[in-house]
């Protein structure tokens, strides 16, 4: 027991410093100048003006599940159109092709729609939701039916063809920033975490192995052991249980948003 509690000692020692310097590291990007700021802050007014001007709506939501919502109803109302511009269409494979499209979309977007309905408004929901979406089979069914039928679709239809193909792109956008802050989020917790469960553990660490080396000149210590140990055992592995539940998360996080759209990764590497 005197070698074990040794080496939480040193142990823990030495991986809360490592992990504080890493989240530190990753964080301190945040800090930038007033120029980078303001040219960042930019670019996200205009993704935000776009969404809401392609929606035709004035105002878009602000909270992370609102917006994305918002956008995916924006693509339901977009995929409902070209479904219906398409039913009177003299070729019947065109209009097989953009049920069949229509259909896998509005799929998706109910998916998401029902999640979000169910599920408590914060970061973490947005992600999970979005965990299993990837809309690069649907772009490429775009330009296949674009290529395809070029010569059977209105301007109208094409240009509805385009405005999914952007709220794809603008969904995609959307997770991948949300992923980026809920990330940020993460780490700035697990370094709290680490240093309210790290600190204690290494101060009780250091008193058991006092108490260890003073068993043999001080007969009542033994006794204490009993009720000591299992404490700061249970102290000892906390450090390492918070890391591998915020790594387990965040690197789950990192697997199912590795591919931005157009590409797309197989199933099997979605797979533990």
């Amino acid at each position: 027991m005197y070698f074990l509690f040794s080496a939480f000692l040193g142990g823990n020692f030495t991986m809360i410093p490592v992990v504080l310097s890493i989240n530190q590291l990753v964080l301190s990007r945040e800090l930038s100048a007033p120029g980078e700021l303001r040219r960042r802050i930019e670019d996200a007014l205009e993704y935000r003006e776009d969404a809401q001007e392609r929606a035709d709506q004035s105002v878009a939501p602000v909270l992370p599940g609102s917006f994305l919502r918002f956008l995916h109803e924006t693509t339901e109302a977009r995929t409902e159109e070209l479904r219906e511009s398409v039913a009177n269409n003299t070729d019947d494979r065109l209009q097989e092709r953009v049920e069949t499209f229509a259909d896998n979309v509005l799929t998706d977007v109910k998916t998401v729609l029902r999640t979000l309905d169910t599920e408590p408004v914060q970061i973490f929901a947005v992600i999970k939701v979005t965990l299993g979406t990837n809309h690069a089979q649907q772009l490429r069914e775009i330009n296949r039916i674009e290529v395809e039928f070029d010569e059977y679709l209105t301007d109208d239809q094409r240009n509805l063809f385009g405005e999914i193909r952007t709220n794809f792109i603008q969904i995609d956008v959307a997770r991948k920033y949300f992923r980026t802050v809920y990330v940020k989020k993460e780490l700035s917790h697990l370094s709290r975490i680490i240093l309210y469960v790290g600190v204690p553990a290494e101060l009780l660490s250091a008193v058991v192995l006092v108490v260890y080396g003073g068993v043999k000149t001080t007969p009542l210590v033994a006794g204490w052991l009993d009720v000591l140990v299992p404490i700061v055992l249970t102290a000892g592995f906390r450090p390492f249980a918070v890391l591998f539940s915020f790594v387990l998360r965040l690197s789950l996080v990192a697997q199912h948003n590795a591919s931005v759209a157009p590409f797309t990764a197989s199933d099997e590497e979605h797979q533990f």
